[in-house]
């Protein structure tokens, strides 16, 4: 991985761009202060589908008449899948009585610090780039039974999700650890996605010229089977 990302690096200094570094430290909170967040606002959202207003309404099996309570109880049990309930109990825990403001509140004052961060980050650099995940890309159906994985992949895309800045990833080879795809991540301060479009365009063109073929050309031939057929 770390190979494909110094020679994308090095394909933007070749086409004129300077490289400085930069210091963050807060980063290392953010996907703790991503995963309060989003849950917290997403208890709280979900809460209008209630059977009644919005979205889907599924009754309860064996029960004539139904109470509110159990319709809604029902159709979120239905509607939602497991990553969503996972959320919401968190969500819901990070806001309750008592644990607001060790929770939720602090994770608001970590957020900040990261815009804060961001803030003085572009006042050096007119881009941040950095590894898109600090892995290859899973295989199909790899970790959906290990959401904990799942999370701490966001590590280098959660910051600017909480700072509400534009970024993008770009295909940057194939990891000669596994032969697996690795992304190449480029942000830009609010309000500047022409940015990201002359950086990444330039990156890309170099890195097509280097390959010769799209990446996709490279990637082996995949026959999807539905679950229950056999072949």
């Amino acid at each position: 991985m770390q190979q494909r990302f110094d020679e994308s690096v090095q394909h933007l200094v070749d086409a004129g761009a300077e490289i400085v570094e930069v210091s963050c430290p807060s980063f290392t909170y953010a996907l703790a202060t991503y995963y309060l967040i989003l849950p917290s606002e997403a208890s709280s959202n979900l809460a209008k589908f209630d059977a009644m207003r919005y979205g889907l309404r599924v009754p309860p099996e064996d029960i004539d008449d139904p109470s509110a309570e159990q319709v809604m109880a029902a159709t979120r049990d239905a509607g939602f899948g497991d990553e969503v309930k996972r959320r919401i109990i968190l969500g819901t825990y990070a806001l309750s009585s008592g644990y607001y403001d060790a929770y939720y509140g602090s994770a608001q004052k970590v957020r900040r610090l990261i815009s804060d961060e961001f803030t003085a980050a572009f006042e050096k650099a007119d881009v941040l780039v950095s590894p898109t995940a600090p892995t290859t890309a899973f295989k199909l159906g790899d970790k959906l039974d290990d959401p904990m994985a799942m999370y701490l992949n966001d590590i280098a895309t959660i910051p600017a999700n909480l700072a509400g800045i534009p970024g993008m990833s770009l295909p940057s080879g194939l990891a000669p650890e596994d032969g697996l795809p690795v992304g190449f991540q480029i942000l830009a301060p609010a309000m500047q996605d022409q940015r990201l479009y002359a950086v990444g365009a330039a990156l890309e063109a170099r890195l097509l010229h280097a390959w010769g073929a799209p990446l996709l050309a490279s990637a082996p031939d995949l026959t999807a089977v539905a679950k229950g057929t056999s072949r």
